[in-house]
């Protein structure tokens, strides 16, 4: 696959802000943090983060999510965990969404590789404000955000009940946290083989579906699960889409999108 231009990535960076927040806290994950900056493979990014993004079929996979949930993005969105910030980027592309501020702790993908997904994606760059933090502690003002998102990466968090109450802070009153691509176990389906990441580190963290919910509620949300589109780069992520095997989506395969809701009135 051929990436975007070395032109547009150039622009793509140098228009969208990059600052960086105060120190990381004790629930940040400093094996990860290693892992992401030395370890994690991408040895030709320019190709590399085009090919995972629509391997993944990704913008897609956000499309069916919103679908599901009746999630409108719009004003103020914070991405915690944002990684290549590919769903930041996604979203800044909706004409509703003023601004989408992407907060993570890796410098090499949110300086370095972001840029790409950004230029890939045709996102106006301005719209993505980048931090270089520690998303337990991302420096925003309380009650500045419409909507809170992650994609797979809430179960990173060495601390979760902290980090649904971080989200629960950034709301306003309204507000809605969306989690997306979780890993879920159930009876049926326990822990994923982790591969690299397993060998160096556990910040591969994996709860039940129960589990996140009780997360959500505990911060103070509204909670509830919805069975996720699936993996639509694969053949089984397209056929759970449709009946007669729909049902198996959320059970068998356990991946659920998590939404908590802010009590309130919306602004």
């Amino acid at each position: 696959m051929t990436g975007p231009r070395r032109e547009a990535v150039a622009a793509a960076g140098s228009a969208s802000p990059l600052r960086e927040s105060g120190p990381f806290t004790e629930a940040a994950d400093r094996d990860e943090l290693v892992f992401r900056e030395e370890i994690e493979p991408y040895p030709d990014p320019p190709r590399d983060i085009p090919r995972f993004i629509e391997s993944k079929r990704l913008p897609e996979y956000l499309a069916a999510v919103l679908e599901a949930t009746g999630i409108a993005p719009r004003g103020v969105v914070v991405e915690l965990g944002a990684g290549v910030c590919w769903l930041a980027s996604a979203l800044a592309r909706l004409p509703e969404v003023e601004r989408v501020i992407a907060v993570e702790f890796s410098r090499r993908r949110i300086g370095e590789l972001a840029p790409i997904a950004i230029a890939h994606l045709g996102a106006p760059p301005a719209k993505v404000e980048r931090i270089v933090g520690d998303f337990h502690a991302p420096g925003l003002p309380t009650g500045s955000a419409d909507l809170v998102v992650t994609d797979a990466a809430f179960h990173h968090s060495g601390d979760p009940a902290l980090l649904a109450r971080v989200a629960h802070g950034l709301l306003k009153p309204g507000g809605t946290l969306l989690l997306m691509r979780e890993p879920t176990t159930t009876s049926l389906r326990g822990a994923r083989d982790h591969g690299l990441e397993g060998e160096h580190g556990s910040f591969e963290r994996e709860y039940s579906r129960a589990g996140y919910l009780a997360f959500l509620r505990e911060a103070g949300f509204e909670a509830d699960s919805y069975a996720a589109p699936g993996n639509l780069g694969t053949l089984r992520g397209r056929l759970v889409r449709r009946p007669p095997f729909s049902w198996l989506n959320g059970v068998a395969f356990s991946e659920y999108i998590y939404v908590g809701r802010k009590r309130g009135e919306a602004t």
